[in-house]
């Protein structure tokens, strides 16, 4: 893992995604039960810059940058849904979507606190 950077990986190859980003002072209760995967990882940012991009292209919208309170430590949470939906395909509209938790947090190791979707069990497997 580099500073400030982790990989959420989408079932589609080519496409829009439904991105949600919420801030947190501590740690919040996780999604309900809508959601087929949640995982938690800690990152770092010395920079003070931890953001979403898209990999191959820009996105269609800027999404607030995480390290919300500057350089230091933070723990995100990152629940999906519809990921099994639309694998390998380019749909022409939103199968997938994904909620962002951030919060000030000292690292821990990541954790796998919910997967029911094959998608992200196949990625784990690999």
């Amino acid at each position: 893992m580099e500073d400030g950077i982790a990989t959420i990986l989408t079932g589609v190859h080519t496409g829009e995604v439904d991105v949600t980003v919420t801030f947190h002072t501590d740690a919040p209760q996780p999604g309900g039960a809508e959601w087929e995967e949640t995982v938690e990882v800690s990152m770092h940012s010395a920079s003070g810059e931890l953001m979403v991009r898209g990999l191959m292209a820009d996105l269609d919208e800027e999404l607030p940058e995480l390290s919300f309170s500057g350089p230091g430590d933070y723990r995100l949470r990152v629940h999906a849904r519809g990921r099994d939906t639309a694998v390998d395909l380019a749909p022409d509209d939103v199968t997938e979507w994904y909620l962002i938790q951030v919060w000030p947090a000292p690292p821990q190791e990541a954790a796998v606190l919910r997967q029911i979707d094959d998608y992200g069990a196949s990625v784990r497997a690999e």
